[in-house]
């Protein structure tokens, strides 16, 4: 269904179902305000853009979650053997990492993997102002 508006990406009608919606937030003094911007996208730039988009969130989760898990199981180790004499945990770390580095790093590359000749969602005006006005994007 048109609403009657163009697609961001690349000029073709927009489709409502199609449309992203881009997840914004700023925090100062303790505060945090949200935003979010609805970008309007034809059927088909929502489908070029899925994987690239996806890739962000894949990367931020998987690098975060090994990290935190790595070091989380290091500090265990060394709480509950002083002697470090088994290193069992250090290697059940070594594992989490590895497996976050192998998904995380692939991931974080492919999300600068832009279709060609279509524009960024997050290149859309009013995400843009959100941007310069100290809000982060979130997807």
């Amino acid at each position: 269904m048109n609403d009657g508006t163009q697609c961001w990406s690349c000029g073709d009608p927009a489709h409502d179902s199609a449309a992203l919606r881009v997840r914004m937030r700023r925090e100062g003094g303790g505060v945090y305000w949200k935003a979010g911007v609805r970008v309007p996208l034809c059927a088909g730039c929502r489908s070029a853009w899925r994987p690239a988009l996806r890739a962000r969130r894949t990367a931020l989760w998987a690098l975060t979650l090994g990290a935190v898990l790595a070091v989380s199981t290091l500090v265990v180790d060394l709480l509950t053997d002083p002697a470090l004499g088994s290193g069992t945990m250090g290697l059940i770390a070594a594992a989490i990492a590895a497996v976050a580095a192998a998904v995380g790093v692939p991931a974080y590359r492919a999300q600068a993997r832009h279709p060609e000749g279509l524009r960024h969602p997050h290149t859309h005006p009013d995400v843009v102002a959100l941007t310069g006005r100290g809000f982060g994007i979130l997807n």
